[in-house]
């Protein structure tokens, strides 16, 4: 305990801090909860869930059998070329 004060004290990153920073790092391209993904696409939690088992937006990842995930990067493909309605 004393070693970490007297490291924090003089300038340098304890171990843990590094840690933390680490942690705080977001990936290129993470993994989405539904929830997330449907915010992202802009879309209600069932509208989502309706459209992926339709098959206009693509299929989860199942980082656990109950944990379906998706790629941010696959979601803004699909909205990005998905085409717009003119406003009325």
């Amino acid at each position: 305990m004393a070693l970490e004060i007297s490291l924090s004290t003089s300038g340098r990153k304890t171990a843990r801090q590094i840690r933390r920073a680490e942690l705080r790092v977001m990936p290129d391209d993470p993994l989405i909860t539904a929830a997330e993904s449907a915010a992202e696409t802009g879309r209600a939690l069932s509208t989502f869930w309706r459209d992926v088992k339709r098959g206009t937006l693509p299929p989860p990842y199942y980082v656990t059998p109950r944990c379906p995930r998706w790629r941010r990067s696959e979601l803004r493909a699909v909205v990005a070329a998905a085409p717009r309605k003119p406003a009325l």
